[in-house]
């Protein structure tokens, strides 16, 4: 089982497939192996090299219970270490949700490393406020909630993500929750980066109006998911990846 330790924590990694590499980056819960579940790196390993991990607190890697270990510099390093681990200068990054986040935190922290970006599900803006905003909207004034139980909640319904709460260190994941709350203010990076960019989102998810109003600032290409929301988008592979492969297709010529 390959791991990358160049960071000073273990990350585990897979990697299959031929041509340019493309980093592919799970959301909170998921696994990097949910790439290949979902039929998302079995469609694209015939024209990439794609590497897989273990988000921090996730899977096979390590999960550390301080909070500052998944700030977003930190999570950089740990793409970072990756990517030195297999001596890949730079790479294509694709990442949905908190791997979103994870891309946006590549464009500001380590551009020179992105060859393009795809980020699916996460507002550069507001980050995780937005999703919040919306949910609020339908509970009480005032009321206290716990989002780390709601997201467990909602989560046990896909068996594959039952399974990541089930084995998993529920410590390490609230960490993980916590630290993309404090995560606004990164479409600036992506404006800066210069990278060619695609940003996509499922039509009734709260982040779809700030993603393409993103897109827009940073000459980046926008992809509505339609009937879709946050999960939609992750879980219809069929409508995604005609639009990011097009995408990968016109900036890998």
């Amino acid at each position: 089982m390959p791991f990358a330790t160049k960071s000073g924590r273990r990350i585990h990694y897979e990697m299959e497939g031929q041509g340019p590499p493309l980093l592919l980056l799970h959301g909170l819960l998921q696994l990097g192996s949910h790439w290949t579940l979902k039929e998302y790196a079995p469609a694209l390993k015939g024209a990439y090299t794609v590497v897989t991990f273990d988000s921090l607190g996730h899977g096979q890697s390590d999960a550390p219970h301080e909070p500052e270990a998944y700030v977003l510099r930190r999570r950089v390093e740990d793409v970072l270490s990756v990517l030195d681990t297999l001596s890949i200068p730079q790479a294509h990054a694709w990442g949905y949700s908190m791997g979103g986040w994870t891309v946006c935190g590549l464009a500001a922290f380590a551009p020179e490393r992105l060859a393009s970006y795809v980020v699916g599900g996460w507002d550069p803006t507001n980050g995780l406020r937005t999703a919040a905003m919306a949910l609020a909207k339908n509970l009480p004034p005032g009321t206290e909630v716990d989002w780390f139980q709601v997201l467990l909640m909602g989560a046990r319904r896909a068996p594959e993500l039952a399974e990541v709460i089930a084995t998993g260190d529920l410590r390490a994941l609230r960490l993980c929750l916590q630290a993309c709350e404090d995560t606004a203010g990164l479409d600036d990076a992506l404006v800066r980066s210069g990278r060619p960019g695609l940003l996509y989102c499922g039509a009734q998810d709260p982040y779809h109006d700030p993603m393409k109003a993103v897109a827009e600032r940073a000459g980046a290409s926008f992809a509505t998911i339609e009937h879709a929301d946050h999960g939609g988008a992750w879980a219809k592979a069929a409508r995604v990846l005609p639009r990011v492969a097009a995408f990968l297709a016109s900036v890998t010529r």
